[in-house]
């Protein structure tokens, strides 16, 4: 194991090639990045497929600059040059795999074949890959007779929830160098996904966008996003706990404390009046 020495990245670690008897498998980790996050242009022997857990990033190969949300599978491809976008990302969360899929067996060939051909760069809302690629770097680590059964197994599952998502559509996502937003309201979008384990008073998220006043704030956030400040925050806060809910180990109660909400049957009730659906009919 290779941990991640550089101020960009608040933890992280890398396996490169982890398995012995298994050269398909050419790398995989994780790291937890902080605002401003570059990563220059580098290649890898096989595909690289990276999950995106938490936050927002931009990635650029071959000349494309794709954006990437969170609970998306961003792809790049053997021997291209791939790096971070022309604006350096914000906090953001992401797991990664290297694979030689035509040496997986029939099922990755016909994956990097279809990969191949579409040139498919980001396939979207993909929160089903994250519980495989945390159990994939898991088994990495073990020590154990079967470890190596085990990684297979989790390969084969990935490969078959790519190919599955593939099947559904994937879709390219250029994204402008510019901003969305002013840059006062841009700080304060920007300060909310870096917090999502709590509500944020509106003088925080105004003092953040160096705004004259609350009221003024409000008033030129709404009109840029169309929502008040306290919404969106909320959308997102429920956006990542429906993301977490998919994850082993997290129960309502578990994703409802981690992300702010002051009980279970608090976040049930906005849960089913975003999404109506419960949190558990969520998760089954």
């Amino acid at each position: 194991m290779k941990v991640l020495r550089d101020p960009q990245i608040i933890s992280g670690f890398v396996y490169e090639n982890p398995v012995d008897g298994l050269p398909a498998l050419t790398h995989c980790g994780e790291a937890l990045c902080c605002r401003g996050h570059h990563r220059k242009p580098h290649t890898h022997s096989g595909f690289e497929f990276l999950y995106l857990a938490r936050g927002k990033a931009t990635w650029k190969a071959d000349g494309e600059v794709t954006a990437q949300a969170m609970g998306d599978l961003y792809i790049a491809y053997p021997g291209e040059k791939h790096g971070t976008g022309p604006v350096p990302n914000p906090e953001n969360h992401h797991l990664w795999a290297g694979l030689k899929l035509d040496r997986l067996g029939t099922n990755a060939s016909r994956l990097g074949s279809e990969l191949r051909k579409k040139r498919v760069r980001s396939l979207t809302n993909c929160p089903e890959v994250e519980p495989v690629l945390r159990g994939l770097v898991a088994q990495v680590v073990a020590n154990h007779p079967e470890r190596r059964r085990a990684i297979e197994a989790y390969l084969e599952l990935f490969i078959a929830l790519v190919s599955q998502r593939l099947q559904a559509g994937g879709r390219r996502m250029p994204v402008a160098t510019a901003l969305p937003y002013s840059h006062a309201v841009q700080r304060a979008v920007t300060y909310m996904e870096q917090q999502l384990d709590r509500r944020l008073p509106l003088r925080d998220l105004a003092a953040m966008a160096t705004a004259r006043s609350v009221p003024h704030f409000c008033t030129q956030f709404r009109r840029e996003v169309g929502v008040s400040p306290a919404a969106y925050h909320l959308q997102l806060r429920l956006d990542a706990a429906r993301l977490t809910l998919r994850q082993p180990g997290f129960d309502v109660t578990k994703a409802a404390l981690q992300h702010g909400f002051s009980s279970s049957q608090h976040f049930s009730t906005l849960f089913r009046r975003a999404y109506g659906l419960t949190p558990r009919e969520w998760r089954s």
